[in-house]
């Protein structure tokens, strides 16, 4: 048996509702290339900028992994 890895993979879409303006964050996590979990989430605050966007959804994946 091979070795077993896991993979985060992430998408972000800035401004991504277009009726709220929040971000959607989406993940998958996956273990040997069979999928662990997934979510896409609209994120709970507007922000400003991409970065920020990105830093939430981050932050929101890292809590996920833990």
């Amino acid at each position: 048996m091979g070795k077993q890895e896991c993979i985060r993979y992430v998408n972000f879409d800035y401004a991504g509702d277009l009726d709220k303006r929040r971000s959607i964050t989406r993940y998958v996590f996956t273990l040997s290339q069979a999928p662990l979990g997934w979510h896409s989430i609209l994120q709970s605050t507007v922000t400003l900028s991409t970065m920020k966007a990105e830093y939430i959804g981050i932050i929101e994946i890292m809590k996920e992994a833990i």
